[in-house]
C-alpha cells in the first residue's frame, strides 16, 4: 500500500473555542465497552435478551392491554373484563412498587455486570499503559477525565435501569393520559424515577471508578470492588448486627442504603425498613461520594509535558 506524502497540511480549527475533551472520552469509552461486551457474540446476545427481555415483554403488554380496553368490541366476549378483574393490570402498570422491583431488584445484577466487564478497566487500564501522561497532557483536565470515565460506565448502567424504566412511565403516559389525575401520577412517578436513578446510577459508578483507580489491571480493580461490596454486604454488616442486634449496622452496606433512598425518593414506604431512618443512609451515602472523589483526585494527578 502506497502512502503519499501530504506535507504540511494548516489547522482551520478555532484555538479560543473550549476543548470538550469529557465528550471525547465517553465517546472513546461507549465503544470500548460495547467493543467489550459483543466480544463473544452468542453471550452477549443471550446478556441482552436477559436483561432487556422483561423490559420488552412488559413494553408489548403495555399496549396490548390498553388496545383490548379501548377495542373491547373486537375481542371475544368476557375477555376484556376478565383482564380488568385480573392482577395483569395492576402488575404491568408504572408505580413506585413497581419501578423499585424492576429497577434495583431485577437489574441489580447487570448493574454488578456492567461495573466488572467495563467499570473496572476504565482508569487502570490507563495506569497500566502509562496513558494518565497523554490523557491529562493539556488542554484535558483532571475533572473533564473523571467526567468523562463516569459518565462512561453510568451510560452503561442506565442503559439497563433508568432508560428502561422511564420508557415504560412515558409509553403508560401515552396511553392513559386521558384518565383523570393519571397525568400528574405518572409525572411525579417520572421525577422521582429520574432523582432515585440518578442516586443508583451515581453510586455504582462512582465506586468502581475509584477501585479501578486503585488498581493497575481491570482484573484486580474487579476484585477490589466485589471484594470490599461483598464484605460489606454479605459478611462484616451481618455479623456485626447479629452480635449487637441493632440494626443500624446495616448502614455499612451499600446496596441497602441506595435501597432506602430510592424507596424514599419513589414514596414507597412499603419496603423501607423503619428502624434505620432514611436520612442517615443518604449521610452514608455523601461520605461515599466525598471519599471516592478524595480518592480519585490524589490517584488521578496532573501533569505537564515539556517538548
Amino acid at each position: 500500500m502506497v502512502i503519499h506524502d501530504r506535507s504540511y497540511s494548516r489547522w482551520q480549527g478555532d484555538r479560543a473555542a473550549p476543548v470538550k475533551a469529557a465528550a471525547a472520552i465517553v465517546a472513546a469509552g461507549i465503544k470500548r465497552g460495547t467493543a467489550i461486551v459483543f466480544r463473544r457474540k452468542i453471550p452477549a446476545v443471550l446478556l441482552i435478551l436477559v436483561a432487556f427481555g422483561p423490559f420488552v415483554f412488559f413494553l408489548l403488554l403495555l399496549y396490548f392491554a390498553a388496545f383490548a380496553v379501548s377495542h373491547a368490541d373486537q375481542f371475544p366476549e368476557g375477555m376484556v373484563e376478565g383482564l380488568r378483574d385480573s392482577h395483569l393490570l395492576q402488575v404491568i402498570t408504572p408505580s413506585p412498587e413497581w419501578v423499585y422491583t424492576y429497577m434495583f431488584l431485577w437489574q441489580c445484577a447487570f448493574v454488578v455486570v456492567a461495573c466488572l466487564l467495563i467499570g473496572a478497566g476504565l482508569i487502570a487500564e490507563d495506569r497500566r499503559a502509562n496513558a494518565l501522561e497523554m490523557y491529562l497532557s493539556r488542554p484535558v483536565s483532571v475533572r473533564q477525565y473523571l467526567l468523562g470515565k463516569l459518565a462512561t460506565i453510568g451510560f452503561f448502567v442506565a442503559l439497563v435501569t433508568v432508560i428502561p424504566t422511564v420508557i415504560m412511565i412515558l409509553a403508560q403516559l401515552s396511553v392513559s393520559w386521558s384518565q383523570a389525575g393519571e397525568v400528574l401520577r405518572l409525572l411525579k412517578l417520572l421525577a422521582g424515577t429520574l432523582l432515585g436513578g440518578a442516586v443508583w446510577v451515581l453510586i455504582p459508578s462512582l465506586t468502581i471508578l475509584t477501585a479501578s483507580s486503585l488498581a493497575d489491571r481491570a482484573r484486580n480493580a474487579a476484585i477490589l470492588w466485589m471484594g470490599v461490596v461483598v464484605m460489606l454486604e454479605f459478611v462484616v454488616s451481618n455479623i456485626l448486627r447479629e452480635v449487637f442486634n441493632a440494626d443500624s449496622f446495616y448502614l455499612l452496606q451499600l446496596g441497602f442504603n441506595i435501597r432506602q433512598v430510592l424507596n424514599a425518593v419513589l414514596g414507597n414506604a412499603t419496603d423501607i425498613v423503619a428502624t434505620v431512618p432514611v436520612w442517615q443512609s443518604a449521610l452514608v451515602l455523601l461520605a461515599w461520594v466525598v471519599i471516592c472523589i478524595r480518592v480519585l483526585h490524589v490517584r488521578v494527578k496532573p501533569v505537564e509535558v515539556v517538548a
